[in-house]
């Protein structure tokens, strides 16, 4: 018989990252959400160096023709 390779994740949750919480309303979820892809995007942009956010910044002044 084939044998299944299992992952094993040992990820531990980061301490600063917001939590989601059972029950509550869709907006406190939206409320929630947002601010776990803020602190994921924080990380993210620390991430980068200087050159790449300078290509992206003089990207982003180009006019853009539609």
């Amino acid at each position: 018989m084939n044998e299944k390779k299992t992952q094993s994740h040992s990820m531990t949750p980061n301490p600063s990252l917001v939590h989601f919480k059972w029950g509550g309303t869709t907006t406190e979820w939206e409320e929630e959400a947002d601010q776990l892809m803020n602190c994921l995007q924080d990380q993210l942009d620390s991430k980068e160096n200087d050159i790449v956010k300078e290509k992206k910044i003089e990207y982003a002044k180009q006019k853009q023709y539609w």
